[in-house]
């Protein structure tokens, strides 16, 4: 007998964010708290809010540094799959809790397609490695080859890969 999947879209967008240091460009990531993986800052875009608008509150609330978009137009988008417990949709306030709460229960009954959208970040102000959310256990800067070997998922190794061809523009 077949399990009754359900599927739900969701949409994010976070960023790559970059700066310029007398060693040459280092990218932030951070160390995420739940599944313990490196990866980029990025969120849930919340009701009335623009993607990029999410991109750069997503960076100051996890990587807790404050940034600003370099254009209007995302570097790259990632589409992919995963399976959540989702119990009830309305009692999903917190969405950051939800992705520890997801990798703890070892995926679930939903299946969530998830598109999130990249855009290219410049650091103004703000220490990563002191200054960074709960939702990262470590954040920090780190050089190109270091970022990307660090990087736990396919799509966000892209991203990075992309930021670095326009930044070499």
């Amino acid at each position: 007998m077949k399990k009754n999947i359900k599927i739900k879209k969701e949409y994010s967008a976070g960023g790559v964010v970059y700066k310029k240091t007398s060693q040459g460009l280092k990218f932030v990531l951070g160390k995420h708290s739940g599944y313990h993986k490196w990866v980029l800052p990025k969120g849930l875009i919340e009701p009335g809010e623009q993607p990029e608008q999410t991109a750069v509150r997503e960076t100051e609330e996890e990587m807790g540094i404050k940034t600003r978009l370099v254009g209007k137009r995302p570097i790259h988008k990632d589409t992919y799959i995963y399976y959540a417990d989702l119990k009830n949709q309305s009692e999903q306030k917190e969405s950051t809790r939800r992705v520890k709460k997801y990798q703890e229960q070892g995926g679930g009954k939903t299946k969530v397609e998830k598109t999130v959208t990249f855009y290219l970040l410049t650091h103004i102000s703000g220490e990563p490695e002191k200054d960074h959310g709960w939702e990262m256990s470590q954040a920090g800067w780190f050089d190109y080859h270091q970022a990307l070997e660090k990087l736990a998922f396919k799509g966000e190794k892209t991203a990075l890969k992309k930021a670095w061809q326009k930044l070499q523009d």
